[in-house]
């Protein structure tokens, strides 16, 4: 069972759509790790319940999480039951390898914050600062920041961050080929790896962003509430346009606010949310653009007809997936 399996089984686990024999096999990484590690109770079950306790233990209000695991070796088969117990509460949080620098010069443990698809998510940074994560989207950070600069990288997906003022300590976001900075504000960065740009959006403060060095034009751009910027992938070409910050972070309550997006875009923004795979068969339908906004209740068959009609388009279920295809005339 390699470790997207083992991902799978936790979500649904978590979801409670586990078969029985699923169920044992997760009992039995309880056991095993409990008979492995001298520092847990030798009670099979008694180990179950410390590690329960103590992952619950770390959560805070609003569904807000803290950083406080130990490293976890991740085996073919047997799970730390600490590291177990954590993705299944935490929405896939665990520790990832390299190191970083700290305070003191000394290397520090890298940490990864994950969620599932049609999971939204906040975690408490080293600092006390914020960052929210939108289904399918992950951020990974030192375990204590280091003495010049509080670094973050957003490895996938959309995160949302509400960043403790700090003027002798930037906060940095790297994420694609962009580099955000700022002292303290709130903003949002969009970075899934299958799409073909970054966008960065300012609901409050003021932020920098810098395209990654070796584009021909490498250049800075500074974003005030309501304004987003638009960084391609490939040129590093930016675009900055006004926009509704708050709408666009409608995500947040579970809604969902396309802004003149390509269909493929949004695609995908809906097979985060609603963890199906949803396919645009034709590559002209893909860049067709949409504006429009859904409420959080709406079900995907409500999404998916509205932007049909408005896009001229078909979708059906097929094979546990979505295929949206032209309309025949």
């Amino acid at each position: 069972m390699d470790h997207r399996e083992v991902r799978d089984l936790l979500g649904r686990y978590r979801l409670g759509r586990c078969t029985d024999a699923e169920k044992a096999l997760i009992a039995e990484w309880y056991a095993q790790a409990a008979r492995q590690q001298p520092d847990l109770p030798g009670d099979p079950e008694a180990a179950r319940a410390e590690s329960w306790a103590n992952i619950m233990g770390a959560v805070h209000a609003e569904h807000t999480f803290e950083a406080r695991l130990r490293p976890v070796h991740w085996g073919r088969v047997f799970y730390a039951a600490g590291a177990v117990a954590a993705l299944l509460c935490l929405g896939f949080f665990w520790l990832g390898g390299g190191l970083s620098q700290n305070q003191n010069g000394a290397a520090a443990r890298m940490l990864t914050a994950s969620t599932l698809p049609g999971e939204v998510r906040t975690y408490r940074l080293p600092d006390s600062s914020l960052v929210t994560l939108n289904g399918g989207s992950s951020v990974r950070y030192p375990e204590v920041f280091g003495a010049k600069v509080r670094e973050v990288t957003l490895t996938d997906g959309e995160a949302y961050f509400d960043v403790k003022h700090n003027a002798s300590h930037p906060f940095i976001v790297d994420a694609g080929r962009t580099r955000t900075q700022v002292l303290g504000t709130v903003f949002c960065v969009r970075a899934y790896r299958s799409l073909a740009d970054v966008r960065v959006t300012v609901a409050s403060g003021k932020v920098g962003v810098r395209n990654a060095s070796g584009y021909s034009d490498t250049q800075t751009a500074f974003l005030l509430p309501d304004e987003q910027l638009v960084v391609d992938n490939r040129s590093g070409r930016a675009q900055k346009e006004r926009v509704n910050a708050r709408s666009l972070a409608g995500w947040l309550r579970g809604a969902m606010d396309f802004n003149n997006e390509e269909l493929r875009t949004i695609a995908l923004l809906l097979e985060k949310k609603f963890n199906v795979p949803v396919r645009v068969e034709n590559e002209t339908l893909g860049i067709q653009r949409l504006t429009a906004r859904f409420r959080a209740e709406e079900t995907l068959d409500d999404i998916l007809g509205t932007l049909a009609m408005a896009g001229n388009f078909r979708y059906r279920h097929a094979t546990g997936q979505v295929l949206i295809t032209m309309n025949e005339h």
